[in-house]
Order: C-alpha cells, then structure tokens, then sequence
C-alpha cells in the first residue's frame, strides 16, 4: 500500500503562492495520477504532469518547467540528489505490515545465523526509508551488529543506497560480514552486489524471502568481461552523454574520448535526453561507452544490439 505525502506537497504549493505547477511522478504511480492531480487542484494552482519516463531525481524537468513557466516543480517518489531552486521531493512510501515486518526480520535472522554472521551493513531505498530505523533496532535485539552508513553528500538519508550510488556501504564495508537489503525489487540489491565483495542478502518485504545475490555477481562479471574483450576489438567509439540534469557527465565524456584517442581510435560524442538505442540507428560506430545512467549497462545491456561499456570498462579496454 504507497503513503503519498500529498498534504506535504499542497502546502508546499500554498506556501510557495504557485500558481502553474509541473508534477513529475515514475511509471509505477501513474496509475494514481488523476487522483494526485485532484487532490492538488484544491489549491486553486494549475497542474500539469510530465508524462515523459522518469529514472530518478536525477532525471528532472527543468527545460519543461522552464517551458511551461512553472513557480514550482513537485518530484514524487525520489529523495532528493541535488536541489534545484523551486523544486520539491515529495515522499512516497511503501507501507509494509508490521506482522511482515517481524516474520521479515525473524527469518532473516535465522538465515544469517545459519551462514554464522554476526556483522551487518543494512541498507534500502528511498520508498522503505521510514522501516530503516525500526529493522535496524529489531536485528540488534536479535544479537546481531549492525551497521548504517550516510555515504556521500549526493545521499539525502542515512542508508539509502541509489541506482548509481551505494557510498552508504562501501564507506563502510570493513565493519560488516555481509549486506542485508531490506525492501522490495531486485535492482537495488542486485547493483550492490557490483558494488562491494561481501555477500548480498535481499530481504524481500513482497515474497517475504531471504536471497542470495552473490551467484548474480558472478553471472553478471562474466558477461562484462566479454563486453571488455569484445570492445578492444573496436577501431571507432560512439560515446553516450545524456543531458538530464543530474546524468550529465560532459568531462567523463571528453576523458573517454582523450583515452581512445590516445591509443590510435577514433571517438564520437552522442548525445541525447533519453538513452535509447534506437535513437543510435544506422550510427556506425563499433562500440558504445555509456556516461549516462548506470543502469543502461547495468540493467540494459543485454537489449542492445550494438556492444555498450561504461567508462571504467573502458579504461580496462
């Protein structure tokens, strides 16, 4: 069941005497859209909604704002990364039981008790940010240590770990014996089995399981090791730089192209709001080198035709 956090964002509204208002909210809450605008009309501002895909804060509107003159643009369902003037994260949490929460926390004990862990690194997401503190305290009751990092200053909470960041457990990987993510979706726990050498454990508040990702670690090392032979093979570099506010990687881009030009290629810069690599048909180029979100070789790569790194594969390359 989501809490959106619409009073929080009506005030904001108010506070702020918007009166042309932009609304950007992820694909999974569209389907509560008209209610959301509803409940924001109340303020007598005008609503309008970006109804183009959105990967995160770090994927904002502002040339749309700008557009559209918007007083004000209200991000739903993403703790803020960096804080343009004039916008505002509004919450949104997935309610979880606390009978699930218990059982969630009982099972997850018993299974590192088994695998004889007593040092852990607890982490999760901006939607089950609100359990952090209460999970946390249940497995200390249950004896075990646990571990809470802040990470970097693009990290809004404590223990929040984002698609392209996990500073919230590698700062503090020498004080715990595995990963717990606790929280629902695969991504997250996934990419931070990339991100560290101890073990990954999801403790999963949908399916109320306890899995291991370490075995997804090394299926997925294999398929990027093949990336990396298969692009030293490459004479001509297409490098992909996004222009979202918050993916927007210019100076990676032209260290990339300094490397490959060093070493005799040639290199191109691609650039576009949306990553897609439909947009890249009929390009010529042997290899792709991703400066965009982290997800699109992380998550995509497997879709694209055309063989993608990102820069520190590139470098390997």
């Amino acid at each position: 069941m989501l809490e959106i956090k619409l009073d929080s964002a009506k005030e904001e509204i108010i506070k702020r005497e918007a009166k042309t208002v932009l609304v950007q909210i992820p694909e999974g809450l569209k389907q509560h859209l008209t209610k959301i605008v509803d409940e924001l009309k109340t303020t007598g501002a005008e609503i309008f909604t970006s109804m183009d895909p959105c990967f995160g804060a770090c994927d904002l509107p502002l040339e749309k704002m700008n557009a559209l003159n918007a007083d004000l643009l209200l991000h739903f369902g993403h703790a803020p990364i960096h804080r343009p003037q004039n916008v505002v994260y509004i919450p949104v949490y997935d309610k979880v039981e606390h009978e699930i929460v218990d059982e969630l926390v009982k099972k997850t004990a018993e299974f590192l008790r088994e695998k004889k862990i007593k040092k852990i690194g607890l982490c999760t997401h901006s939607q089950f940010l609100y359990l952090l503190d209460e999970v946390e305290k249940k497995l200390k009751a249950e004896g075990f240590e646990v571990f809470v990092g802040q990470g970097t200053p693009r990290i809004a909470h404590r223990g929040q770990i984002l698609g392209c960041n996990y500073t919230v457990m590698t700062s503090i990987e020498p004080l715990y014996e595995a990963a717990v993510y606790f929280g629902e979706g695969v991504f997250h726990p996934i990419a931070l089995a990339f991100s560290i050498k101890k073990p990954v454990y999801f403790a999963d508040t949908s399916t109320k399981k306890i899995i291991d990702f370490s075995k997804e670690r090394d299926r997925y090392m294999r398929k990027r090791f093949a990336a990396i032979a298969l692009a030293k093979e490459a004479q001509t570099f297409g490098i992909i730089i996004s222009t979202k506010t918050g993916q927007r990687y210019k100076q990676v881009a032209l260290q990339c192209k300094e490397l490959i030009e060093e070493h005799g290629k040639k290199a191109y810069f691609f650039t576009m709001d949306l990553v897609k690599e439909d947009y890249l048909l009929g390009i010529n180029v042997d290899c792709l080198v991703n400066t965009a979100c982290t997800r699109i070789v992380g998550d995509d790569s497997d879709n694209w035709k055309k063989n993608i790194v990102n820069p520190l594969e590139l470098e390997i390359v």
